[in-house]
């Protein structure tokens, strides 16, 4: 019997000792913290060592685009480099003004200030009457060019090629002119139902650049939630007033500025436009918007005057102080087919007229 005894202790000796509960917890708590850690910061300072913080970070939008690709209803509209951008957004908020007189409509202007015109639709008949939907019953042969298709659809079309109930309308987004010969019926229509804004000066959407009368340069713009446009630079001198008449929609807005001796874009300055408001952006200013509730419907117009005379000034003296080569690469950023376009605007005048050409 002592023998057996004996076996048993030995036995007893070599099984492992049960681990106490207190440290268990510790152990279940702390190993997902380690392997946290471990994914976010060890394993990314070690690919930074080896590959640099550039090559991982091309490496890292990479693969969330693919990730988008995949997992999103939507074509990937905005790069996740883009996106990136976007989420580190400048202090500076956009100015919301009211019942502005046409003197302070031109200071505004003159400083090239990005502003928002809270009552500027007030009694228009359109505002509570252009949507969507309208757009599609009422003017079923007019075109717009879908982004996503990459060809022009018929609005008429739209159910048909999205799905007839306007909740599947999906990745519809896209843009339409009034002079396309398709629209051209149609846009008398809109335009006339689209008054002047009470703080304009008179003329100003019908002048053009040369002082000549002309039709109101107008685009339209149209887009489902989740939908938008990669920040991008419009090649033109003139100044935008857009026009937000349904849904809700993002907007960032940068500028060429001079910081530690650099020229670079300024951090994007995000905000939202809703129905009923009207917001002004200037040349050489770089922009995205994306749609986050209801299907969007805007129109953007143009005009020369007036003129943003003083902060072109500025920004045409930010640029020359620069070589040609590191103005080029900033507008190249945008995309901009033509890098050189800054170049080519200048204020001229005519008669009591301020013009950008």
């Amino acid at each position: 019997m002592p023998g057996r005894k004996a076996g048993s202790t030995s036995l007893e000796k070599e099984l492992p000792s049960p681990v106490s509960v207190p440290v268990g917890l510790v152990l279940a708590l702390t190993l997902p913290v380690s392997l946290a850690v471990l994914w976010k910061f060890s394993l990314p300072l070690l690919a930074v060592s080896v590959l640099g913080e550039e090559a991982v970070q091309r490496v890292t939008d990479v693969a969330f685009d693919l990730a988008a690709h995949f997992t999103s209803p939507c074509p990937v509209w905005i790069p996740h480099a883009e996106r990136r951008w976007l989420q580190q957004p400048s202090d500076r908020q956009i100015r919301r003004v009211s019942n502005i007189s046409r003197r302070e409509f031109v200071m505004v202007v003159n400083r090239g200030e990005p502003v928002i015109i809270t009552d500027a639709m007030q009694g228009w008949e359109s505002l509570n009457r252009f949507d969507c939907d309208y757009f599609i019953k009422t003017y079923p042969t007019a075109e717009y060019f879908d982004w996503q298709k990459g060809h022009k659809i018929r609005f008429g079309d739209i159910p048909t090629v999205y799905g007839g109930d306007p909740d599947s309308w999906k990745c519809a987004s896209g843009y339409f002119d009034t002079f396309w010969d398709t629209n051209m019926k149609a846009a008398v229509d809109w335009l006339a139902q689209v008054p002047e804004p009470y703080f304009l000066p008179e003329g100003s959407l019908t002048a053009s650049t040369a002082g000549h009368v002309r039709a109101p340069m107008m685009t339209g713009f149209l887009g489902t939630p989740g939908t938008g446009v990669s920040p991008h630079l419009d090649e033109t001198c003139e100044t935008f007033m857009t026009v937000q008449f349904s849904g809700v929609k993002n907007w960032s807005l940068s500028w060429p500025e001079v910081h530690d001796g650099k020229l670079r874009w300024s951090p994007p300055m995000v905000f939202t436009l809703n129905p009923g408001e009207i917001m002004l952006w200037y040349v050489g200013m770089r922009h995205h918007t994306e749609v986050v509730s209801g299907c969007s419907l805007s129109f953007s117009y143009r005009f020369s005057t007036p003129a943003p005379m003083n902060y072109f000034e500025k920004l045409r003296n930010a640029l020359q102080s620069f070589p040609q080569e590191e103005i080029r690469k900033l507008f190249a950023e945008t995309k901009a087919m033509d890098v050189d376009y800054a170049e080519h605007c200048e204020v001229n005048r005519h008669g009591d007229r301020v013009h950008l050409s």
